[in-house]
């Protein structure tokens, strides 16, 4: 493990987070584009608690519980004849016999030179909810944005190295 004295001393900034790339590895779809976010990569582990009726103690004993996973949304700009998320989701939404099916997603940040420096890899993805963009008549200046929020199994990191 690395001695956190080492890396303060290299004065090195810390890593930006807006230059990354998304991979379908196994996925059904061939997304065209980028992302422009992702947004919940958070694991949990849960803590059960116990205590025996005759303790003489007046606390509660605690273990390591399950680890959860939350879901993780991918946000892009919609663009006129893209239709790979929503294609995505309608294989979950219309084809009820086939959900099974999941998949795996590597998410990648890099540095300023293209060079990977830490990668997550989620596993058992599927599509649980997709938002297509609001629509408002103000807003002059914005992008139409949709989103696909993907329910994970888990993930592990992986830095570059």
């Amino acid at each position: 493990m690395a001695d956190y004295k080492d890396v303060f001393a290299t004065n090195e900034w810390p890593l930006a987070k807006f230059y990354f790339r998304v991979e379908f590895l196994d996925g059904p779809i061939e997304v065209q584009g980028s992302f422009q976010g992702v947004e919940g990569l958070e694991s949990e582990i849960s803590v059960m608690e116990y205590r025996m009726g005759d303790s003489p103690l007046f606390f509660k004993s605690k273990r390591y519980g399950m680890m959860t996973y939350s879901n993780v949304t991918l946000k892009k700009g919609m663009f006129a004849g893209d239709m790979y998320l929503k294609d995505w989701w309608n294989e979950y939404s219309w084809n009820h016999s086939d959900r099974s099916n999941r998949h795996e997603i590597l998410i990648t940040l890099m540095d300023e030179n293209d060079a990977d420096m830490m990668t997550w890899t989620l596993k058992g993805c599927f599509p649980v909810k997709f938002t297509p963009s609001a629509l408002d008549a103000e807003a002059d200046s914005e992008i139409a944005l949709e989103e696909l929020e993907l329910a994970c199994e888990s993930w592990s990191l992986e830095f570059a190295g």
